[in-house]
């Protein structure tokens, strides 16, 4: 991940100019020679400028920091980056400049020493006179990737306006990526997911949530929903498996909208497998028509009949649900709870389903399953 930067033009720093009327002709004249000779990158003949004005005698102040700013120019314009960071450092260290010539001797010290490869000095500079620079915000966030100071990266990156660039948090990933911090860059994609949730950070996200043997297992229906509701591609074996999952769980709606999708996305009904995938859809068809009832003998089955009316479109199924849920008689509350967020959020109550996603109960997979949907847009 890189990014370019504008390093503060050395043309600004030149203080002859701004200090002409407080300079003597005999020292005025030849930095102002060496300022041109800069321009057109003659600099053995701007440096034999700036010797002549250090040779007058009896220099003001004025005129030191003026020979001296010429010369840190010069070693700039010349890519002499060592050298001119240390020039810009002992002009600021100098405690003569007034608080803007400041600012830009740290700009220039600090940009210096990121070309000369020295980040330390770089971070350091921003951090003591730079803190609230966009661009050198920016050049500092760099700084700690090239250190490879991921962990500082991060925190920087945390404290920046809500939301942070895009370009930021990719920084953050590739940081962690590259020092195979499996948590760490799992965590920047998180980030990227809550404030730029593209399904292919989506895919990222639930490509490295899919190692979860809970989700694989006990959630695998629920996991799928969210990855057909971020975008995230789902194979032929996905469709057919989900589908037929949902069938088991007694949820016929969800699995006629599962198979839908597959067939609408053109992942089902081509290939060798087209025929046993028709005939699939087909039964789910029938299986709508066929009369159900909504007396439930027990409270799992009754929650599993308001999941299926809430899958199907009707409000009126999250009542089911949350009876259930209430009953205390449901084997994993937590993955209800879960559920029942998921509902409200299919059926368009996306405070309802937030604030149910925020309150599951009992930690482990459902917690986790639940904070993922929380990111849902």
């Amino acid at each position: 991940m890189r990014r370019n930067f504008l390093l503060p033009a050395f043309l600004l720093l030149f203080a002859s100019a701004a200090h002409a009327d407080a300079l003597r002709p005999a020292i005025a004249k030849p930095l102002q020679l060496a300022e041109r000779d800069i321009s057109t990158k003659k600099f053995d003949l701007a440096e034999k400028q700036v010797k002549k004005a250090e040779a007058v005698p009896d220099k003001t102040a004025d005129e030191t920091l003026a020979i001296a700013q010429v010369h840190a120019a010069i070693d700039a314009a010349s890519q002499n980056y060592p050298a001119a960071s240390a020039d810009y450092a002992a002009l600021i260290a100098t405690g003569a400049l007034p608080a803007g010539q400041v600012t830009l001797m740290a700009e220039a010290e600090a940009s210096m020493d990121y070309q000369a490869g020295n980040f330390g000095g770089t971070i350091a500079t921003v951090q003591k006179y730079l803190p609230h620079d966009p661009q050198f915000t920016s050049l500092l966030l760099q700084s700690y990737l090239k250190t490879n100071d991921c962990a500082s990266l991060t925190g920087a990156v945390q404290k920046l306006p809500k939301p942070p660039p895009e370009v930021d948090l990719q920084m953050v990933a590739y940081c962690d990526a590259n020092a195979k911090d499996t948590q760490g860059y799992q965590n920047a994609i998180t980030m990227l997911v809550a404030d730029y949730p593209t399904p292919a950070y989506w895919q990222q996200l639930l490509g490295m949530e899919a190692q979860n043997p809970d989700f694989s297992n006990q959630l695998a229906l629920d996991f799928f929903r969210l990855k057909l509701a971020t975008g995230v591609p789902a194979s032929a074996t996905e469709y057919m498996d989900m589908t037929e999952a949902a069938l088991e769980a007694g949820l016929q709606n969800e699995a006629s909208k599962i198979i839908g999708q597959g067939f609408s996305s053109g992942v089902l009904g081509t290939g060798p497998d087209a025929d046993r995938q028709r005939r699939l859809k087909e039964m789910v068809a029938r299986l709508l028509t066929a009369p159900m009832t909504l007396v439930a003998p027990d409270q799992p089955t009754s929650f599993a009949i308001g999941l299926n009316e809430a899958d199907g479109g009707y409000a009126a199924g999250t009542a089911l649900m949350a009876n259930a849920i209430r009953s205390g008689k449901l084997t994993q509350p937590g993955q209800a709870e879960l559920e029942l967020g998921i509902a409200y959020h299919e059926l368009g109550q996306t405070a309802n389903a937030k604030a149910m996603w925020a309150a599951v109960q009992g930690g482990g997979a459902p917690v986790e399953m639940a904070r993922l949907w929380m990111l849902v847009r």
